[in-house]
C-alpha cells in the first residue's frame, strides 16, 4: 500500500476508536485503567524492536539536551493518551472530537518555537480560525464552566501538538525509541493517575481487561504504525490534510450512531476547525523548513 492510503486507513482507525473505547467501558472498566492495559500491551509488543534499536551501534548517541526533550516528549505523549481516553470516555464524541482537533493551532505555535517555523498570515489565520471555532462549541457552557470531558480532549489535543513537534524535532533518533517511550509514559502516568482517582479499589471485570488488552494489540497499534510510517513518508502538507479524516470519521460515526442533536454553533466550530487545518496544510505546502539537529 502507498503511504497515502496507509496514513487514510491509520485516521480512520483514529476516528472509529470511539467505539470500541466506550464499548471497553460499558463492561466494567474505568477510562484511566483502560489506557493503562491497552497502551502498556502495545508497549509489550514494540519493546522488542525498541530494544534492538537501541543497541544499534548506528545509532546517534543521546546527549544531555536530546534527553531532555525525549523526556518531555514521553511526558506530552502520556498526558494526551490518558486525556483522549476519558475524554473520548465521559464526553459528547462529536464535541470532543472537535475540540481536541484544535491540533492545527497549537502545532502552529509549536512549530514556532521549536522548529522556528515562520508565523505567517495564513498560519496566523489558522489560529484565529481554530480558536474561533473552539470558542463557538463552548461558547453555551462558558458560564457554567466547561465540562471535565471538555478540558480532557482540549489539553488531550495540546499536549499531542507538543509531542508531535517534539518527535520531529528528535529525527536522529529511531522511531522504535521514541514510540516506546511514548507509551511507557502513558503506563507510568496513568498508573499514578489511576492510583489518586475514584477508580482505584474498584476491580474491572475480567471481559473489559481483555477487550482493552485486545484494543491495545490490535486496532490502537495499528493506527499509531499506520501514522507514524506514514507521516514520516509524507509531504507535511499532505499529511494535515489526510489526517482531517480523523476528525470527519469521527464526527460521522458519532452522528449516525448517537441520538443527540447539535445546534448549529457546534457545527459551525467544527468547520471553522477543519478550516484551520486546511489552511495550515496549503501553509507547510508552500514552506518546508528543515528540522534542526537535536543535537547538544
Amino acid at each position: 500500500m502507498p503511504p497515502t492510503m496507509i496514513l487514510m486507513t491509520g485516521s480512520t482507525l483514529w476516528g472509529l476508536t470511539w467505539i470500541w473505547l466506550k464499548d471497553a467501558h460499558a463492561l466494567g472498566i474505568g477510562p484511566i485503567l483502560l489506557t493503562v492495559v491497552a497502551y502498556g500491551t502495545q508497549w509489550l509488543i514494540v519493546l522488542p524492536f525498541a530494544w534492538r534499536a537501541w543497541h544499534d551501534p548506528l545509532r546517534s548517541p543521546i546527549t544531555r539536551l536530546n534527553g531532555k526533550w525525549l523526556a518531555l516528549l514521553a511526558f506530552a505523549s502520556g498526558v494526551s493518551g490518558v486525556g483522549f481516553t476519558m475524554a473520548m470516555v465521559y464526553g459528547d464524541v462529536v464535541r470532543a472530537m472537535m475540540l481536541f482537533f484544535l491540533i492545527p493551532a497549537w502545532g502552529v505555535l509549536f512549530g514556532r518555537f521549536f522548529l522556528k517555523e515562520p508565523l505567517s498570515p495564513p498560519r496566523v489565520l489558522a489560529v484565529a480560525s481554530a480558536l474561533v471555532g473552539a470558542f463557538l462549541i463552548l461558547g453555551p457552557d462558558f458560564g457554567d464552566g466547561l465540562h471535565p470531558a471538555d478540558w480532557f480532549a482540549l489539553i488531550a489535543g495540546f499536549s499531542l501538538a507538543g509531542a508531535n513537534t517534539l518527535f520531529r524535532f528528535l529525527h536522529e533518533q529511531p522511531l522504535p525509541i521514541k514510540l516506546s517511550l511514548m507509551q511507557g509514559s502513558t503506563v507510568a502516568l496513568g498508573l499514578a493517575a489511576w492510583a489518586l482517582s475514584s477508580e482505584f479499589g474498584i476491580p474491572p471485570t475480567l471481559a473489559a481487561m481483555g477487550s482493552s488488552a485486545l484494543y491495545g494489540a490490535t486496532m490502537l497499534l495499528a493506527a499509531v504504525l499506520a501514522t507514524q510510517y506514514a507521516v514520516e513518508r509524507l509531504p507535511a502538507s499532505r499529511t494535515a490534510i489526510l489526517m482531517t479524516l480523523e476528525l470527519l470519521v469521527a464526527v460521522a460515526s458519532a452522528t449516525w450512531l448517537g441520538d443527540r442533536i447539535h445546534g448549529a454553533h457546534v457545527w459551525t466550530g467544527g468547520v471553522l476547525i477543519l478550516t484551520a487545518a486546511l489552511l495550515e496544510a496549503g501553509t507547510a505546502r508552500r514552506h518546508s523548513p528543515p528540522v534542526r539537529p537535536c543535537t547538544g
